[in-house]
């Protein structure tokens, strides 16, 4: 009777364990960071009302609204060949400075659109 109480025990300690090992995964998932699209010459999109409006139309063109989904490779490429970079939300603004200062060593913009 000790012996089969004593393998009871054991069972049940197994799969507590087993189940906190489970809930212990599914809960410590990684999210996946918000991302932004920063223009590659530097410029800041909310500055200009044309930049912003041009954004949210190369966002449409190459269905890469982030709000809706994440962009597909398609999605990156289409946006890369207009002139954007997708990057982490919370670096988008040191991102988009760098872009800024190595747009300012290369001279000034010539915009072939």
């Amino acid at each position: 009777m000790k012996n089969c109480r004593r393998r009871g025990q054991l069972l049940t300690l197994g799969v507590v364990a087993t189940l906190s090992v489970h809930f212990g995964c599914a809960t410590s998932r990684p999210t996946k960071p918000e991302m932004a699209w920063v223009r590659t010459d530097g410029r800041k999109i909310l500055d200009d009302p044309a930049l912003l409006q041009q954004g949210r139309t190369d966002i449409a063109f190459c269905h890469a609204n982030l709000d809706a989904s994440a962009a597909d490779e398609a999605a990156r490429a289409c946006m890369a060949q207009k002139g954007y970079a997708l990057v982490e939300k919370d670096r988008a603004e040191e991102v988009r400075a760098a872009y800024a200062s190595a747009a300012a060593l290369r001279g000034p913009i010539q915009s072939g659109r």
